[in-house]
């Protein structure tokens, strides 16, 4: 569990946290928003919400059958969990270990959902904002990650579902990927005017045209010349 700035064990799987996972969280709950309170308080309920998120992956990978314990480590814009199948798995049986993701982080957005219409917490503007960020990022964030771009939850989901050998759907769903990504930066950009969502699902766009680059053909290389007698 090397490599993060923090390593704990948690149900048995083993969970690293880099840096760059918390200074990107923290960013995003920035904002413009100067209260410290309200920051960190974006930070803590963003890191739950991911590491339930992995947690999905993980049990349903872990239930399938892994060589290894399925390791989760959270850095950059998300989080990532690693595992190896004991055996090829099935189309389905991929698209369950996706969807868990996204399945755990709108399971805990109705927790969430419950608890703010049964009216046990007091209303006030911190509460609501809590409450605010905690369905943002379970269920806005589980919403999102099923857009059909690779590399997101439904991107894959998506990649799984196309015809052709493993070669031809990750070709097809990076054209799909490409065109849907465009059009969301797009309409993001529109709707909110805001800069931020557009260009990091232009990176994701950016990610799968490179796939669709033609491999270079290396150069033939002439044979060796023979020797001769002048």
């Amino acid at each position: 569990m090397g490599g993060g700035l923090f390593s704990f064990r948690l149900f048995g799987f083993p969970v690293s946290v880099h840096g760059s996972f918390l200074l990107l969280v923290a960013f995003l709950g920035y904002n413009g928003n100067t209260d410290v309170q309200r920051v960190a308080a974006f930070v803590v309920i963003a890191f739950v919400a991911i590491l339930v998120h992995e947690l999905g992956h993980a049990f349903v990978a872990r239930a399938q059958g892994s060589t290894f314990t399925p390791i989760i480590s959270l850095e950059g814009w998300g989080g990532n969990t690693r595992y190896r199948p004991a055996s090829v798995p099935s189309r389905m049986q991929s698209i369950l270990v996706t969807a868990a993701g996204p399945a755990a982080g709108f399971a805990l957005g109705a927790i969430v959902l419950a608890v703010q219409s049964a009216g046990v917490v007091e209303s006030t503007s911190f509460t609501d904002y809590l409450f605010r960020i905690g369905l943002f990022t379970t269920i806005g964030w589980s919403i999102f990650n099923l857009f059909p771009i690779v590399p997101l939850d439904g991107g894959h989901i998506m990649a799984e579902l196309l015809p052709g050998d493993r070669r031809q759907r990750q070709r097809r769903a990076a054209m799909i990927s490409a065109v849907v990504g465009t059009i969301a930066a797009i309409a993001l950009w529109r709707w909110t005017g805001s800069f931020f969502a557009p260009l990091v699902i232009g990176f994701l766009v950016y990610q799968n045209l490179s796939v669709l680059r033609p491999t270079p053909v290396p150069a033939a290389v002439a044979p060796p010349l023979s020797p001769r007698d002048d």
